[in-house]
């Protein structure tokens, strides 16, 4: 769903593209990289029918929607949680996940505005459960994965290392946020994940099961 990207890692069963190219759109309308961009990613929702009708022909187990690394492009804007409705017609289950960046996390101060970032999402698409991924975890040593994890799961852990390693208006501004967090309980599990060593999917494939069946039981 990313209509600007260049090269991918893998060969996608459906892709936007097939329908909006990012330099088509630049040239048609005259704008630069990023405007064309916003105006691709609202452009999508003509689109949906077609799409949705590709996926009904695939009959899959599983739909992976990949979108846009730039939350304002999908997220924060309707036509995101327009394409998620949209796409999951009938009586398909749908999580949003959520990537935490590997190095952007390694400091409290990352992992708190990262934490941020996954509420307001999490509050964007408030009818579909949220998990959140810790991605490219074999950029990181296994002692700053245990790191990382336990500040999603203590939050008086993630306040001490707040203090110990941050200071001026951005620790106090952190201990706030993470206050915050506190008293509104636990979020989702971060899982941590690795693509490249194949690190971490048993677990997501696990809880992805898990969240699929809590929701089930809602309808019964």
């Amino acid at each position: 769903m990313d209509p600007g990207v260049k090269t991918m890692p893998y060969t996608p069963d459906i892709d936007i593209r097939d329908f909006i190219v990012l330099e088509e759109v630049m040239t048609e309308y005259e704008l630069g990289p990023n405007g064309a961009m916003i105006l691709a990613s609202d452009l999508m929702v003509n689109f949906l029918d077609e799409l949705r009708d590709d996926i009904d022909e695939y009959n899959p187990d599983w739909v992976f929607v990949d979108t846009a690394g730039q939350l304002e492009l999908f997220a924060f804007r309707e036509t995101g949680p327009l394409i998620a409705s949209t796409l999951g017609f009938g009586s398909i289950q749908r999580v949003v996940s959520f990537l935490f960046d590997s190095n952007f996390v390694l400091r409290p101060n990352g992992f708190i505005s990262t934490l941020l970032l996954a509420a307001s999402v999490q509050f964007r698409f408030r009818n579909i459960s949220q998990i959140n991924v810790l991605s490219k975890v074999d950029m990181l040593s296994e002692d700053q994965i245990e790191m990382i994890v336990n500040w999603s799961q203590d939050f008086k852990a993630l306040e001490d290392s707040t203090n110990e390693r941050e200071s001026g208006m951005i620790r106090e501004l952190s201990m706030l946020i993470s206050d915050v967090f506190s008293q509104l309980g636990s979020t989702s599990e971060l899982i941590p994940c690795s693509i490249k060593e194949e690190k971490g999917l048993d677990l997501l494939f696990g809880y992805l099961q898990r969240v699929f069946d809590s929701d089930r039981s809602k309808f019964y």
